[in-house]
């Protein structure tokens, strides 16, 4: 049977693929729902436990607050965004990685501003080396480019120093990506822009988060048809498309191309829709099949999750 054709509905995970995607034990989470009713997971006809993906999104928030030194019996009936703000307000998004990315993207800025590519790639391939590869993208990569973006916007850097940095950037991640070893037994994940969008650094970036986790990964580039994309994914097999939108106004409209590659696909794999202007659109805007996924920590958690339903 074709795997793509037993693929759980999306959004429906087993207790197992939840314990590997949020690193709490399944004692732990039968232990969590069974006193304090922290989510409350649906059944499938077999009487298995199955979690949403806002199930899975409160299950970390609770584990990162109780890290933090919260209590569970506390935090159990809190709604998730009152837990969104303790674990902000506790310091949890404040951990040591972002100082430390801050320094980097300080150190490159100053570089672009000299227009000194050497400068610039020094920076960056010290990062690579002491820091894990989603810090490097999170706290490094990502605000360097929107740093440089904007200071272009506001004439503190030349459009020649903002292709300086993007052509460095772009050149890093090829590199570093292809350390890793192709795995030929992890999940296929295609990544492409579709047409008219042709900003390639955010696919780069989730490929190279892919590969860190075994995924056999197909980047198409940029400026690619629905059509094309859709039937490249199911020639190889794959168990999601990630597409990304940067442009918040396209030659041709993304939610029109969007709905075609949902259709070619028929439901075979997840489409995943990502990139700056994917926090424009509303869940309700896309066609049936297609997942948002926002920020990078909505990508990894995706990831995670795909990769524990892969091998559960």
């Amino acid at each position: 049977m074709n795997r793509l054709a037993t693929i759980p509905s999306a959004g429906q995970f087993t207790i197992k693929a939840v314990s590997q995607a949020t690193g709490l034990t399944v004692e732990t989470l039968r232990a969590w729902e069974r006193r304090y009713e922290v989510v409350r997971p649906s059944r499938d006809s077999a009487g298995r436990r199955t979690y949403s993906a806002a199930d899975v999104a409160r299950l970390r928030l609770l584990r990162t607050a109780t890290e933090l030194g919260h209590t569970i019996s506390r935090l159990a009936s809190l709604p998730d965004d009152e837990l969104a703000k303790l674990v902000a307000d506790s310091g949890g998004q404040a951990r040591p990685g972002p100082p430390r990315g801050q320094s980097y993207v300080e150190r490159a800025i100053d570089a672009t501003e000299h227009s000194d590519p050497s400068g610039v790639e020094e920076v960056l391939t010290s990062a690579v080396a002491l820091l894990p590869p989603n810090e490097v993208v999170n706290t490094v990569l990502v605000p360097l480019v929107r740093e440089v973006g904007e200071r272009w916007h506001r004439g503190e850097v030349s459009i020649a120093q903002e292709h300086m940095v993007t052509d460095i950037v772009r050149r890093l991640i090829i590199s570093v990506s292809r350390g890793y070893l192709r795995s030929d037994s992890g999940p296929c994940l295609v990544l492409s822009t579709l047409s008219g969008e042709r900003h390639e650094l955010g696919i780069l970036m989730c490929s190279w988060l892919a590969a860190t986790r075994r995924f056999r990964t197909h980047n198409l580039g940029v400026d690619v048809p629905p059509e094309e994309l859709a039937r490249f994914a199911l020639e190889v097999d794959a168990r999601a498309v990630l597409v990304s939108l940067v442009m918040p106004e396209n030659e041709v409209p993304a939610l029109d191309q969007l709905r075609e590659l949902a259709e070619q696909l028929s439901g075979r794999c997840e489409v995943w829709v990502g990139g700056f202007a994917a926090r424009m659109v509303t869940p309700e805007e896309l066609p049936p099949g297609c997942v948002l996924l926002p920020t990078g920590a909505d990508f990894e958690q995706r990831l995670d999750l795909l990769a524990a339903q892969y091998l559960s």
